[in-house]
């Protein structure tokens, strides 16, 4: 009976996460079994929820602006103000002014895990890795310990709101870290052209990432020759990071003459085309001729400071050219460039086109066009602000929409790993590795490439699928189901060894939280851990975490924590005592295990894979 009530339980919370993503309900007599074989059937169960539970609106806002909700978060938001909205506004105020808050406790973790290349000029980046064509471990560990880096920044860092859009950023002028040429350089990319500008200004993070090396390498502009150029760049420039296929007309014979093609008046007073064709990418990769690496081609191997952003004269097409209606002047140089930058960071396409994303990314899949409009039009008004991006986000997360919106976007799988970890108050210093011992962050990162969300590893120059369809697949889903509660079994220093610390204790914290061994009761347990972990008890999901682990024990009754088996060198185990006999007390049972099983169903609940 007490199995049956388990098997029971768990169905009806994987249902209801398959449910709350499917675009029609599921039918409950379609069971997961071969045939000719019986299964667990109750047609009683529900296929998916009336209504998803709605979390309160503090743990709606911070599951949003932050890398997940954690009650330390709750505790800090409740003391900035006397309502929720002016908290709020408070909390945006903080986290939009980064430089003003203390992360120690990051920056210490970050100190300890004994980095070498992230502080390195991109000089010294090239001279150390970029050259080493011996040693691919040495040649790659500087987006290695990036990617390690970033990964202790997204869990805990203060700054949360900064990291978030620091994500958001790298996606948009995505590179693929592991690039033969560009992954030694990638600390630069990232601590030079992302970091400085998150907030900022588009205008300069624009033409920052250009100049980076490791988006040189990603799309073969440092190859870009006067005679010979490489339009690579210079079309996801338009169709990536500024414009956006939306404002894509195709080929066009002659598209300053033809009236179905509209124009505006830009800053300067002269007239731009609002699409651009394929003619404006072939003449702006000539406007881009001459802007390279030094050393990383023939014409510059014997120049000065290898890595860097060289521009070359003698490279450069300096003949007239057209972009969007404007022209370029023959003889214009390097200035042809920041022309180009000048009016594609100005123009309204690319306004809407990045605040769309912008949208997309924190109010949902579904943002109304009159909120993306409005944050074009002060996108746009503001182009040439110091905080342009700042007072752009201000407005999205400060709109009603946003405000009164949930559920109606999924976590994808990195940042519901990193959610994970926030909530369960991880021990988790992610390191490289060059050993044989199978260490967390190996287990960690490979899993995160198996739901196919590795970071600064998406090989296009697109970045990761924002958007609820791309991750909602039985693939990057069901891997996504497997990492969330490995989390709980996963030790420091080596991964499997049980002789290592958990690297998210849960049993200690449930210790600690009930001391009292009269109160380690399963729904005192299960309620204390939907509370770090959703911010509340949606009924549903605390039901089924409760009933799989009482048992058949009464939710009130104490379960027994603290006894354990040890192996042969009398090493905790950390599963609790065997107990199947009578069968009908499975609540005695591995209870130790069972704690972190029930903890792993609420990470794959319906309430934390949303957002």
């Amino acid at each position: 009976m007490a199995v049956t009530a388990a098997l029971a339980s768990r169905r009806r919370l994987f249902n209801a996460l398959l449910g709350s993503i499917a675009d029609a309900p599921l039918d409950a007599r379609l069971s997961r079994r071969r045939d000719g074989r019986d299964g667990l059937v109750d047609d009683s169960l529900p296929v998916q929820p009336d209504a998803l539970s709605i979390p309160p609106a503090a743990v709606r806002w911070l599951t949003r602006g932050t890398f997940g909700f954690t009650q330390f978060d709750l505790a800090a938001f409740n003391a900035l103000g006397a309502s929720d909205d002016a908290r709020w506004q408070a909390w945006l105020g903080k986290q939009l002014d980064p430089a003003t808050i203390v992360d120690s406790a990051c920056d210490s973790r970050i100190a300890s895990a004994a980095f070498t290349t992230l502080g390195k000029s991109a000089a010294q980046l090239w001279a150390d890795h970029h050259s080493d064509t011996d040693n691919y471990y040495n040649r790659m560990l500087p987006v290695s310990e990036s990617e390690c880096a970033t990964l202790i920044r997204q869990v805990y860092s203060q700054r949360q709101l900064f990291e978030v859009t620091t994500d958001f950023w790298h996606d948009h002028f995505s590179v693929f870290g592991w690039d033969y040429d560009g992954g030694p350089m990638f600390p630069a990319f990232d601590r030079d052209a992302i970091r400085p500008n998150v907030f900022g200004n588009f205008r300069t993070m624009l033409q920052a990432v250009c100049q980076s090396a490791s988006m040189m390498y990603m799309l073969d502009l440092y190859t870009s020759y006067s005679g010979h150029p490489n339009e690579n760049y210079a079309r996801e420039l338009h169709e990536l990071h500024t414009l956006g296929a939306e404002n894509y007309a195709g080929i066009v014979d002659d598209p300053d003459d033809d009236p179905s093609l509209p124009t505006f008046v830009d800053w300067q007073g002269k007239v731009e085309r609002l699409q651009y064709v394929d003619d404006d990418v072939y003449e702006a990769a000539r406007v881009l001729t001459g802007w390279t690496i030094s050393q990383s081609t023939w014409e510059t191997r014997n120049d000065a400071n290898p890595g860097t952003f060289e521009y070359v004269q003698s490279l450069h097409d300096a003949g007239v050219k057209r972009v969007l209606h404007r022209n370029f002047s023959a003889g214009g140089g390097q200035n042809d460039g920041t022309q180009l930058f000048d009016m594609l960071a100005q123009h309204p396409g690319t306004a809407h086109f990045v605040a769309g994303k912008l949208c997309r990314r924190f109010v949902g899949d579904d943002a109304s066009a009159t909120l993306v409009q409005q944050a074009a039009d002060l996108f746009h008004a503001q182009w040439q602000a110091p905080d342009q991006i700042k007072q752009v986000l201000l407005l999205i997360l400060q709109s009603a929409e946003f405000k009164n919106g949930w559920g109606n976007k999924m976590k994808r799988p990195a940042m519901s790993a990193v959610s994970a970890l926030r909530a369960l108050a991880a021990d988790f210093t992610p390191r490289p590795d060059n050993t044989s011992t199978y260490t967390p962050t190996e287990e960690f990162v490979g899993r995160l490439q198996a739901c196919g969300q590795r970071l600064f590893y998406w090989p296009a120059p697109n970045g990761y699928p924002d958007n609820q369809v791309a991750w909602s697949s039985t693939g990057a889903l069901g891997m996504t189901l497997r990492l969330l509660p490995r989390l709980l079994e996963m030790h420091q220093i080596e991964s499997y060894n049980n002789a290592h610390p958990f690297i998210a204790d849960v049993q200690a914290q449930t210790l600690a939280t009930f001391p009292n061994a009269a109160n380690r009761t399963a729904a005192n347990i299960i309620g204390f851990w939907c509370d770090c972990i959703l911010g509340f008890r949606p009924t549903q999901t605390y039901t089924a975490a409760l009933d799989f682990f009482r048992q058949e024990a009464a939710a009130t009754a104490p379960l027994d924590l603290v006894s354990d088996n040890t192996d042969n060198n009398g090493v905790p185990q950390h599963t609790g005592k065997w107990h199947l006999n009578p069968a009908n007390q499975l609540s005695q049972h591995y209870t130790i295990a069972r704690l972190r099983v029930a903890i792993g169903l609420i990470l794959c609940s319906p309430e934390f894979l949303r957002r």
